[in-house]
């Protein structure tokens, strides 16, 4: 058929692997007219290579109706084993493919690059559109059309021509030789960008006995300058791949090709590595007699920059070229195929409605916008897998202190790596999303995951208000003048009171340095241990009571997965330095790191938002135990008072004591069931949190109402400051402003705070009541019941928002029912 018989779109796909494979379905099913060029002589041949498809991958191929027959044909992975070279374990195994699964409503299935191949192809409705033996030869391009020639003589016209046809793309050879006369630059920084830094054996072993072996188990050793990762499969099959470091970084046009005698040798110079460890254990070299199918190839990595130009565009490896480590280079395939697919109904519709042939300057406009929804995830998920790649090899000085010191403390490393090349996963927009695809505990968001990660610079920025809190709080609560009347009050041994003198108790921990120290500290507190300050009295104890929601909720955030590896996690930190400086300076601090290093995506999972409820289950016991219950006996015991000195020293260094207890606590009291409770239950937490802080929150309610009713002083007087601490004229006056000061800071940071928090959460779309509803609320909480309840309840309220609400962009079945106006 020539250009003027055409009555319709039509689509030329050259290359029948993953990526054309799954255009061509999207086409048949989105109804547009395309052929696809083969040059090999069968569709699905055996080249020794193993695919795992992902959940990315997985809905697309759900929406096409090939998932089922993909994931039948496949194995279901199971558990994840990071091993070093001698095959110990560096860090616990994880369920990450379990936890994926409830993330997603997918399992990740690992098969034969065959088997999916030849799904795809069953899956066509007209397999005559696949044509093979037909190798590429000549493109020949105007403003009315493309033409694809090949070796046979055959021709092909079409709108459009996608090159599908892998890193060695003819497609996008011919694509480079016709931009050239107008981007010389651009072309020779694409020639230039594809590296080579390892090879690869692929292989499949099958008929291997190894009781070992447990289907489903991925098991990856670390290797300085090598690796190897196994997939065990029914039956005795393990799919694997073996790595080793190149002497040195090749490009396009020296990249080298290998023989089978090749792979032989690299069996001999690696048949030591590790599959599983123990005289019982696997090797490279027990694994190789009984491969079946192998294939040693260099491994290209490439970011290229030009997607497309006039007719003409790529997808899959011609454009983003990935290591197999993380394995989810054909699953970025199939995304970016689907991507075009979305494009290019648009035309096809627009044709067909207008009765208007597509100009060039709409197919360009079209592949511009293709490349831009997908050029952030692919070179995100490139940059991913090639550092994966080389902290497998350990390749790097950066990659040795990762192995090293983070990896065997990080078991979350693979599944987030992982999660976040899959939450932002392109969809086929033309095709209803399947119930499986909505109802995972993270689901897919078209906003979030690799390459839309929210700057943490930006919310450094946003948050300086924040930290200027300290450096005034600093300023304001500057103890020098107040330290040469402790001192002196220290060194004279001998408290007066109207009732009697008090010893100064000078030595507790003996360690000399140390009490003096604890021992000027302690004066600030005798206004309020021994009433000669009742005002003040009333004041700190409202004040320290709130502390216990505080730390509380400290301790939760440090257990809480969204802030693994965060400074979030020493919270002991914070209250030590609190202790020694104020929390007044140190509350804005924390504050200002938790909103820089928390942002709403890292709870785009449940399990995200859990806490590891060994270690908050013990929170509130361990902070009244070391925190509320010395210093409420500090001022009321009824006995010698002195002793009171004593239960004083205790109190100051609660930040010790509080480690301890919950160290002890939590694992005397309860089991680690983390592992579990982020698979299948990631809201367990949920009922001890609003306990532990409702609970702390109300005692602060309790004590707000004491001090406004009781001794007959009002709230301002109680907690207003109304002079700078300086300015007084003894070490009482002092402590009683310097305390209302830590608290109007302290707290006054904590609800700046939740303001922040709770417009991130309106920015989400998650804060269905509305931020200025929620800062009211704020505002009359505080008057009625206080600093400590306000953040307690307002924290609690956050909590419940993250574990029941989704962001506005997340696709669910109520999200997806809205944009269509009904259920789904």
């Amino acid at each position: 058929m020539d250009d003027a018989e055409r009555s319709r779109f039509r689509v030329i796909v050259v290359g029948g692997g993953v990526a054309g494979l799954t255009l061509a379905n999207a086409l048949e099913q989105a109804d547009v007219d395309y052929v696809l060029l083969e040059r090999r002589k069968e569709v699905a041949p055996q080249v020794g290579a193993s695919i795992g498809m992902f959940p990315s991958a997985a809905r697309i191929l759900d929406q096409l109706g090939a998932w089922k027959a993909v994931h039948e044909g496949s194995e279901p992975l199971r558990v994840f084993y990071t091993r070093d070279s001698a095959g110990q374990l560096i860090s616990e195994p994880d369920l990450s493919a379990l936890m994926a699964h409830a993330r997603t409503g997918y399992q990740t299935a690992w098969g034969e690059r065959q088997n999916l191949l030849q799904v795809l192809y069953e899956n066509l409705k007209d397999p005559s559109r696949i044509l093979v033996n037909k190798d590429l030869v000549d493109v020949r391009h105007d403003s009315d059309g493309v033409t694809a020639v090949c070796t046979d003589g055959s021709s092909f016209r079409g709108d459009l021509l996608v090159g599908a046809d892998g890193v060695f793309s003819k497609v996008r050879a011919k694509m480079w030789e016709l931009a050239a006369p107008d981007h010389p630059d651009l072309i020779q920084a694409d020639k230039n960008c594809m590296i080579s830094e390892y090879n690869c054996l692929f292989g499949i072993t099958k008929g291997l006995d190894c009781p070992r072996l447990t289907p489903g188990d991925v098991n990856t050793s670390f290797n300085r300058g090598r690796c190897c990762l196994s997939i065990a499969a029914e039956g005795g099959k393990v799919y694997w791949f073996a790595q080793e470091r190149l002497p040195e970084t090749y490009h396009l046009g020296n990249i080298p090709r290998y023989t089978d005698d090749d792979a032989s040798d690299f069996v001999d110079r690696h048949g030591d590595l590790v599959v599983l460890p123990g005289p019982d254990g696997l090797t490279l070299a027990d694994l190789w007699p009984k491969t079946v199918s192998s294939r040693l190839v260099a491994i290209e990595e490439a970011k290229f920059e030009l997607w497309h130009w006039g007719r003409i565009g790529c997808v899959g490896d011609s454009i983003h070229k990935s290591t197999p480590n993380l394995g989810v280079g054909g699953n970025a395939a199939v995304e970016s195929a689907a991507a075009l697919a979305n494009g290019i109904k648009r035309l096809a519709d627009s044709w067909a409605t207008s009765g208007r042939r597509t100009t060039q300057a709409e197919v360009e406009g079209m592949l511009a916008e293709y490349k831009a929804i997908r050029e952030l995830r692919s070179d995100a998920i490139v940059d991913a897998s090639g550092f994966l790649a080389r902290a497998q090899n350990i390749h790097g000085l950066n990659t040795q202190l990762f192995v090293r010191f983070f990896l065997p403390r990080l078991a979350e490393f693979l599944p987030e790596l992982m999660s976040n090349a899959i939450i932002g996963a392109t969809k086929l927009d033309f095709l209803p999303l399947p119930m499986a695809s909505l109802t995972g505990t993270r689901p897919f968001n078209p906003v979030q995951g690799d390459g839309f990660r929210e700057s943490r610079l930006k919310r450094m920025f946003l948050a300086l208000p924040l930290l200027s809190l300290t450096f005034i709080a600093l300023w304001v609560m500057d103890v020098t003048t107040a330290l040469e009347w402790a001192e002196s009050l220290r060194n004279s041994g001998v408290l007066h009171l109207p009732s009697g003198s008090v010893p100064i108790l000078r030595s507790f921990y003996y360690l000399k340095g140390f009490d003096d120290f604890i021992a000027i500290v302690n004066t600030f507190f005798f206004p309020t241990v021994y009433n000669i300050d009742p005002v003040s009295r009333q004041q700190l104890v409202s004040f320290l009571t709130d502390g216990v929601v505080m730390v509380t909720i400290w301790v939760f955030e440090s257990a809480r997965r969204g802030n693994i590896l965060t400074i979030m996690q020493l919270p002991n930190l914070f209250t030590a330095l609190g202790q020694l400086v104020g929390i007044g300076v140190v509350a804005p601090v924390y504050c200002f790191l938790h909103y820089t290093f928390s942002p709403i995506e890292n709870f785009s999972a449940l399990d995200q938002r859990l806490t590891n409820t060994r270690v908050s289950f013990a929170a509130l016991p361990a902070v009244v135990l070391t925190y509320l219950l010395p210093f409420y006996l500090t001022i009321s015991w009824p006995g010698e008072l002195v002793f009171r000195q004593s239960l004083l020293y205790v109190w100051q260094l609660y930040p010790v004591w509080l480690s301890l207890a919950i160290w002890g606590i939590s694992r005397l009291c309860f089991k680690n069931t983390m592992a579990s409770d982020k698979v299948y239950h990631p809201q367990k937490d949920l009922p001890v949190m609003r306990l532990y802080v409702g609970g702390a929150a109300a005692l602060s309610a309790g004590v707000w109402w004491w001090t406004a009713l009781a001794g007959g002083y009002g709230l301002r007087e109680v907690f207003m400051p109304d002079a700078l601490p300086r300015s007084m004229g003894s070490l009482t006056a002092f402590a009683g402003q310097f305390l209302r000061w830590d608290e109007v800071f302290g707290f006054g940071a904590h609800l700046v705070w939740l303001g922040y928090l709770f417009w991130d959460l309106a920015a989400a779309g998650m804060l269905r009541e509305g931020w200025f509803a929620a800062a009211g609320a704020g505002v009359v909480s505080l008057l009625l019941v206080g600093p400590g309840a306000t953040v307690g309840m307002g924290w609690l309220w956050r909590e419940h928002i993250l574990a029941t609400r989704r962001h506005k962009c997340a696709l669910t079945p109520e999200s997806v029912g809205r944009l269509h106006g009904k259920a789904v």
